[in-house]
């Protein structure tokens, strides 16, 4: 017999919006699924309150699933580890969410712009994925000027340990000096973009992402968030 506390596992995942309930039944009979740190593949396991369930060795949140768009303001960090991160960026959201809501990749405090933010375990999984094609748009200010040449190598490619990293586009941007430079990428995180400008000798004083997907900064002020509407959320899940 079940306890008000507890729930079964397939209704869990299913309220985590991870599958349906049958579907579940599916995954946890493949053993896909582990409570506390052991596989289940028992059908109406109950889940006890402060278990942790993880579906293809993510972690699965119980809760509601929230999608947030943020403008990352200067001076916080966004991280996927968890723990107690000074200035962290779930101190934006305030109580709003009972639990941590995380972010999708990495921005450390000097990188300022669009964030997402969600608990959707399948939604994180296919963004970190090397092979998604998220589009992002970065302004770069960099210390010095690019020349012609650092443009034309980054679209190339440029070797980082024992992998060739690349962009889709790069370009100077109209009406500014040639410190600022617009850069288009898929799936590169902000550090790792850092990194790609030092090996050309570029030193990055600012870097702001301004497109993230087809999601933009429109009507959001620096340090604001906004929850995504139901077509966003949709076209996200579109994109592979």
């Amino acid at each position: 017999m079940s306890s008000p506390k507890s729930t079964r596992l397939n209704k869990y995942l299913s309220n985590a919006g991870i599958c349906s309930r049958r579907e579940a039944d599916q995954f946890i009979t493949m053993g896909l699924v582990s409570v506390n740190g052991k596989v289940v593949t028992e059908m109406g396991f109950q889940v006890q309150r402060g278990d942790k369930v993880r579906y293809d060795d993510q972690p699965v949140n119980s809760s509601p699933p929230a999608y947030i768009l943020m403008n990352k303001p200067k001076g916080f960090v966004a991280t996927k580890q968890g723990g107690d991160i000074k200035k962290s960026v779930q101190e934006l959201l305030r109580s709003s969410f009972s639990e941590k809501v995380p972010p999708v990749g990495d921005m450390g405090r000097t990188v300022t712009g669009l964030l997402l933010m969600t608990n959707d375990a399948k939604l994180l999984k296919k963004m970190a994925n090397p092979q998604s094609r998220f589009p992002t748009i970065y302004h770069v200010l960099l210390e010095k000027n690019a020349e012609s040449e650092d443009i034309e190598a980054l679209t190339k490619g440029i070797r980082i340990m024992d992998k060739v990293h690349k962009v889709k586009a790069a370009a100077y941007i109209q009406g500014r000096t040639k410190k600022e430079i617009g850069i288009e990428a898929s799936n590169l995180s902000p550090g790792l973009l850092k990194k790609i400008l030092e090996k050309r000798g570029l030193k990055v004083v600012s870097m702001d992402r301004v497109l993230l997907g087809s999601l933009t900064k429109k009507d959001l002020p620096r340090g604001r968030w906004r929850p995504l509407t139901p077509q966003e959320i949709q076209f996200l899940n579109m994109i592979s």
